[in-house]
């Protein structure tokens, strides 16, 4: 008897286990692929921002540069922009809850940015994204999320400001 309850509990424990497992390799899968939109998102926006007609003048021009991140984000995560949150749309989201944006800063030659010092004008940006979690009886919406921070140089494109 003791040996029919030990093979149950080791079957249990290999269950568990493995689910366990899968439930970290689907966070880590979004996390990953939000991280690469993350980055996309924010150099798209330092060059969006900075389309001024003299390449060799680079200017910091931050609401225009949060303006097309915020955009490009949202579209590429499948979410809706709003004070400062990516509310994921529908319940076919990968997202359990909103993705914060925590600061979108311009950063000048000489500050510190992630890995390092910056060389170059740009911008860093830190969201924070919501893998696993949902709303609970008793204690509501709980969720656990990972902070990212990213920084991108601006670029300056001969062309025209919008």
């Amino acid at each position: 008897m003791a040996t029919y309850f030990l093979a149950l509990l080791l079957v249990f424990l290999i269950l568990m286990f493995g689910m366990a497992i899968s439930v970290s390799f689907g966070g880590h899968k979004v996390a990953y692929a939000t991280y690469q939109w993350f980055g996309e998102a924010l150099n798209y926006a330092a060059w969006e921002a900075n389309q001024d007609g003299d390449p060799t003048q680079v200017s910091l021009r931050t609401s225009a540069a949060k303006r097309a991140f915020a955009e490009v984000f949202a579209e590429m995560t499948g979410t809706t922009y709003s004070n400062d949150s990516f509310v994921p749309r529908g319940s076919t989201s990968v997202y359990p809850g909103p993705i914060t944006l925590g600061s979108f800063v311009p950063i000048e030659p000489g500050d510190p940015v992630p890995n390092g010092t910056a060389s170059q004008p740009g911008y860093v940006a830190t969201i924070s994204v919501p893998v696993f979690g949902g709303a609970y009886p008793v204690v509501g919406e709980q969720y656990v999320s990972i902070p990212m921070r990213c920084f991108a140089v601006v670029q300056s494109v001969e062309g025209q400001v919008n």
